[in-house]
This record gives C-alpha cells, sequence and structure tokens, in this order.
C-alpha cells in the first residue's frame, strides 16, 4: 500500500474536456466509476477490459491517443488511491460548485458505472444477495443511488440537499473502499486467470 502523501489527484475538467474532445460519449463520472469497480472486483487489467468495451462504441476522433495517456492515468491514479493506507479515494465527480443537480446526476452516473465495473468484472459478487453481505448490501444501494434525482422541493431546499448530497458521497466513497478490501480475493483469483 502507498503512503497518502504519494498518492497522486485526478483533474475533473481536464479529463471531462479530453474525453470529449476525443469524441467520447459515456459520462466521466461514469467512466471513473466503472473503472474503479472493475478494479474492485478485478484490478487494473479488468479496468482496462471496462473501459475498452465502455469505449467501443464512441466515435473517438484524432484526440484519442491523448485519451489513451488520460485513462491509463485514470486507472492508474484510482488503483494508487484504493490502495492508499490512508484511506484517501475519492469518486471523481464535478466540484462542489458545479450546480446541485449537476453533482447530484454525476454521484447517480458514477454508482451505476461502478455496478457496471464490478459486474462486468466480477459476476457473481455483482449478484450478490446474501442476507447480511456487506458487498451486495453495498450494490444494492448504490443501485438505489443510481437512480437519484432532485425533486422541486429539494432543489428550492438547497442547504438541507447539499448536506443529504455531502452524507450520502461520503457514504459512496467509505463503502467503495469497503468493496476493494472485500474484494480482494476476486482480484486474486483474477490475477491467476490472466
Amino acid at each position: 500500500m502507498t503512503p497518502s502523501s504519494a498518492t497522486p489527484s485526478l483533474d475533473y475538467d481536464r479529463l471531462r474536456e479530453s474525453l470529449a474532445a476525443a469524441g467520447a460519449v459515456v459520462a466521466l463520472a461514469e467512466l471513473h466509476g466503472g473503472v474503479c469497480g472493475a478494479l474492485c472486483a478485478g484490478g487494473p487489467a479488468a479496468a482496462r477490459r471496462w473501459l475498452a468495451d465502455s469505449l467501443d462504441d464512441a466515435e473517438l476522433g484524432a484526440s484519442a491517443a491523448a485519451l489513451s495517456d488520460d485513462l491509463e492515468e485514470l486507472i492508474s491514479t484510482s488503483s494508487k488511491m484504493l490502495e492508499d493506507d490512508e484511506l484517501t479515494f475519492e469518486p471523481l465527480l464535478p466540484s462542489d460548485d458545479s450546480p446541485l443537480a449537476e453533482q447530484v446526476e454525476a454521484l447517480a452516473v458514477w454508482c451505476q458505472g461502478f455496478l457496471s465495473g464490478v459486474g462486468s468484472a466480477a459476476p457473481a459478487a455483482a449478484r450478490s444477495s446474501v442476507e447480511g453481505d456487506a458487498v451486495g448490501e453495498i450494490l444494492r444501494d448504490f443501485a438505489e443511488i443510481s437512480r437519484a434525482g432532485l425533486s422541486d422541493d429539494e432543489a428550492e431546499g438547497q442547504v438541507e440537499a447539499d448536506f443529504a448530497l455531502a452524507q450520502i458521497h461520503e457514504y459512496v466513497r467509505v463503502s467503495v473502499q469497503l468493496v476493494f478490501e472485500e474484494l480482494a480475493p476476486s482480484r486474486a483469483d483474477a490475477r491467476e486467470v490472466h
């Protein structure tokens, strides 16, 4: 595991622009969620496969080479954050200064991507519904979060909605780290197969 002082961070706006310039149609939050889900369930090789499958349909333009470097950085940095002893992992989402509706939507698609990444790398874990199984419970919660949106009342009550979003964000952040720890045997099995 790496020390937290050595854990790099990702630049949401730069990566989002790189994706858009390359013609990718998948949202950055969804891509990062999928990468993290695949990293948790199968490691970096699974994350690369998930990305290749997700971007396969995209009409990537001349910027595809630069995007390839950015996507490798996305995998590498996310992997380092998940392995960090100091639990520095953060989902890659718009800043707190972004409109609330954008933040809620991004967290929802991040969770959707995470579920897709876990499902592609460890289908058995994704189907887990054993009562008391922590990973199964988290995945069910993420499925609920992936359907999140703001009602008109929530949009008007900005302070309460901001607080609720912060709590859900923290739950997602900590839960991903728990899933990473719980699925360590799945990652080990994936390394032996490849």
